[in-house]
């Protein structure tokens, strides 16, 4: 190949580079990076989920023991109690007597006489059936709270140990995700790569804010705002910039269902915490018949939700790394269905 041909060629493939027709490792890497950001959505719903439940596992154990230290207490109350009623007894015979004794049997051998011995006797037996109903019933008391609070000491230990399990969950969902936040990060070069869904994205971006300015005049309030899809949608397009976090509950800050937990409870509509929980309320909706507001799910149980704002686009807090932003559907391979809630 000559020196000509050469040039020649190397301009048509700089050519289709540019305009991004022929090559095919640009849409393959889109690609990869896209499967990449829905698996890292994933990891965040799941360590997300794994955070609420350390939270309730420190939760419980800090309830269980306060309640251990309250029986501990109460143990301690009940030990007191049996020893002080056991002097008791005995100051009782000392006082009936006026003998000094300090047991049964010295009481029965101070006698004086059969008739002062049955007498005493009689005496004794009341006071030592008294005694056993008294102590029984402070021995049983106490057995019950040395068992409850063995009880709750197995429930102690099982929590915590629950609690170790899902830091361990943690430890490991924390690395898968460091693993992919490196895959993402190699994929940079491509990250501006049109993937046809720009001029989407852009129409659905100015038809929120044509809906947001004509609802300028609407001055909702929690709990008090009407409800209809341009005032969903326009509430929702506030966040547009918000950071992700995890557990993220807004206003600084949201995670995917926590996004949409905010949005619609400004309407008064109260939503499950998380995406699962959220893809079994309202009504179904299909594909074809979708309308702004209608909430849009990802995956089977859901790992992520949004809320569609027409043009075939939807608003969402994505991922670590991101922030609450318009996306199109056509970029996810795993939408799962839609529900209507308002």
């Amino acid at each position: 190949m000559n020196k000509k041909t050469k040039a020649a060629v190397l301009a048509v493939i700089m050519a289709l580079t540019i305009n991004g027709t022929a090559l095919a490792a640009p849409t393959t890497s889109l690609q990869q990076k896209q499967q990449i950001e829905q698996e890292i959505e994933k990891l965040d719903t799941q360590i997300s989920t794994v955070m609420r439940e350390i939270e309730e596992n420190q939760s419980e154990i800090k309830g269980i023991q306060t309640e251990i230290a309250k029986v501990e207490k109460e143990v301690k109350a009940s030990e007191k109690k049996l020893s002080e009623q056991q002097d008791l007894y005995n100051d009782r015979l000392r006082a009936m007597y006026m003998s000094g004794s300090n047991s049964y049997i010295s009481v029965l051998l101070e006698a004086d006489g059969i008739g002062d011995f049955i007498s005493r006797v009689e005496a004794v037996k009341t006071v030592i059936t008294y005694d056993q109903q008294v102590m029984s019933e402070l021995n049983a008391a106490k057995a019950e709270l040395d068992s409850k609070k063995a009880d709750l000491q197995a429930k102690n230990d099982k929590i915590v140990a629950t609690k170790s399990e899902n830091q361990e969950k943690l430890t490991a969902l924390n690395s898968d995700k460091k693993d992919l936040d490196k895959k993402l990060a190699s994929l940079k070069t491509y990250a501006n790569v049109a993937d046809g869904t720009s001029k989407t994205v852009a129409t659905a971006v100015n038809s929120v804010n044509t809906i947001r300015e004509s609802a300028s005049t609407y001055d909702p309030s929690r709990g008090a705002a009407s409800v209809s899809s341009s005032a969903i949608v326009a509430y929702a397009s506030n966040f547009i910039g918000t950071p992700y976090a995890w557990g993220g509950n807004g206003p600084s800050t949201f995670d995917c269902s926590g996004f949409t937990c905010y949005v619609f409870r400004h309407f008064g509509i109260s939503l499950p915490r998380t995406a699962s929980g959220q893809q079994g309320v309202g009504t179904s909706v299909a594909k074809a018949n979708l309308q702004p507001g209608d909430l849009v799910f990802f995956g089977s149980p859901a790992h992520h939700v949004g809320i569609y704002v027409g043009n075939g686009c939807y608003i969402h807090a994505p991922r670590t790394g991101d922030v609450v932003k318009i996306s199109s559907l056509s970029s996810r391979s795993d939408y799962s269905g839609a529900r209507r809630v308002y």
